[in-house]
């Protein structure tokens, strides 16, 4: 089952995980959120059943009192269990992706204007309302933009096919 935590859930479960009574109280101090949003977090945590509640064992873990009873919000082996499973996940996403052999000619251009020249190297060429689209810029700076490949010293002809323009690099200076 996998256990969505938000960075509060998790903190808070991390630092009870620690604590030998197990309280989500006190949290820790670089925890910047009001009472109240802590109220809601344990709320949260408690209807989930990672956390429960349990007599407190000293003033700085009570949760809530009822008349003479103080309460404590502590983790429970289902919360230890989301903690060790969102930590497996993060390791997951740390791992880096395994190298394979990558083809130059798949791989897709890391800049706006490697995607241009790109686009520009087919042989059909393209048309300015496809770069628009490929780039996400608006026409007057994918114009612009050809202007400055064109100052760079490429060779850009522009020729109508059906009454679209068409672009296409032919050669570099």
């Amino acid at each position: 089952m996998t256990t969505k935590l938000s960075d509060l859930h998790y903190v808070l479960l991390a630092i009870a995980a620690k604590r030998a009574n197990g309280s989500i109280l006190p949290p820790s101090t670089s925890i910047r959120v009001t009472r109240a949003g802590l109220s809601r977090a344990i709320n949260a945590l408690i209807k989930r059943g990672l956390v429960q509640e349990a007599d407190a064992a000293d003033e700085s873990s009570i949760w809530r009192s009822e008349s003479k009873r103080k309460v404590a919000a502590v983790i429970t082996d289902a919360g230890r269990a989301a903690i060790s499973e969102a930590d497996d996940q993060k390791r997951e996403v740390e791992k880096p992706p395994v190298a394979a052999d990558p083809n130059p000619v798949q791989m897709a251009p890391q800049t706006k204007q490697a995607l241009l020249i790109a686009m520009l190297k087919r042989e059909e060429g393209v048309t300015l309302l496809q770069l628009v689209e490929a780039t996400g810029w608006l026409p007057h700076t994918t114009r612009a933009a050809l202007t400055g490949l064109r100052e760079k010293g490429h060779v850009i002809p522009a020729s109508k096919v059906d009454g679209v323009s068409r672009y296409r690099i032919q050669a570099a200076a």
